[in-house]
């Protein structure tokens, strides 16, 4: 092991490794992240945490959602239905169907919704910095 130098410390942004760590929050990653968080609310009812499904008798009503906006998952319908012991599966199949690109064109528009709001965010994080100095 090399001794440390004072100059081995740069940016994260010049960094291979993570230079894209905060580009790496697409609406796709968010959508399957979230996909995952759902199959364990799921399966932990307990837990806290914002649902993408309501629970029904034999069926469950699910959702998935990016940038606080429902995807259209079957034609224009953003919610649909699968028996109760479908779930996860249901949404393992979403899931992949993510993975393969179906449902990219609003993924596309939702990252641009996301790139909006992050800018607004560090807009105004900065003008509440300059304006507190």
């Amino acid at each position: 092991m090399t001794a440390f130098n004072p100059s081995m410390i740069k940016p994260a942004s010049k960094s291979a490794e993570f230079a894209t760590a905060e580009q790496g929050r697409t609406a796709k990653s968010i959508l399957i992240d979230g996909i995952a968080k759902q199959i364990k609310l799921f399966s932990n009812p307990k837990e806290d945490g914002r649902r993408w499904f309501v629970l029904g008798q034999k069926e469950v009503a699910l959702t998935l959602r990016v940038n606080n906006k429902p995807i259209k998952l079957i034609g224009d319908e953003t919610k649909v239905v699968v028996p109760v012991e479908q779930f996860e599966a249901a949404m393992n199949h979403f899931r992949a169907e993510v993975e393969k690109g179906n449902f990219n064109a609003q993924l596309e528009e939702a990252d641009k919704g996301i790139a909006t709001r992050r800018e607004k965010l560090r807009s105004t994080r900065a003008a509440k910095k300059t304006a507190t100095k």
